[in-house]
């Protein structure tokens, strides 16, 4: 064997294996920029469903499923299409047991019979409105019939 023989060998070996290599690297780059955005994701989407709980009232179960769908939403947005749903699930899971103390103070959440209490409020709130509208129309027709009588003694 010559050695153009040995180098065209070797070159062809070469052409061959970097694509392969490539894409391996570009697969574990990809997979660290997953991770790397996972966790601010994770973090944001638990504050996001917790503000949430302080105006609605919202079960754990559905709270995590909702943070968990608003980071699938931003990981696709940012063009990864097949992101692990368990992992994304242990990361807001660990997101949440570490800010949950905190986000509690911050964000004091909204217990069942507190939004049941703030619907009775403010149906009471719209029939007191709608009293009110008609006590007012009813003063003005009065006022108009008045007038008009008035007018016709005239």
């Amino acid at each position: 064997m010559n050695i153009v023989n040995i180098s065209d060998l070797i070159i062809a070996i070469a052409v061959a294996v970097i694509p392969v290599i490539g894409a391996y690297i570009v697969k574990i780059l990809k997979a660290n920029k997953f991770v790397a955005l996972l966790t601010p994701l994770a973090h944001d989407a638990v504050v996001a469903v917790q503000k949430l709980g302080v105006v609605k009232y919202i079960e754990g179960e559905a709270k995590k499923s909702k943070a968990v769908e608003i980071v699938v939403s931003a990981l696709t947005k940012l063009g990864f299409k097949k992101a692990d749903l368990t992992t994304i699930e242990n990361a807001v899971e660990d997101e949440y047991s570490k800010a949950i103390k905190e986000l509690d103070v911050t964000y004091p959440q909204m217990t069942e019979e507190q939004e049941k209490a703030a619907a009775e409020q403010a149906t009471a709130k719209a029939k007191a409105d709608a009293i009110t509208t008609a006590q007012k129309a009813a003063t003005d027709a009065q006022a108009n019939l008045a007038k008009l009588q008035a007018a016709q003694s005239n």
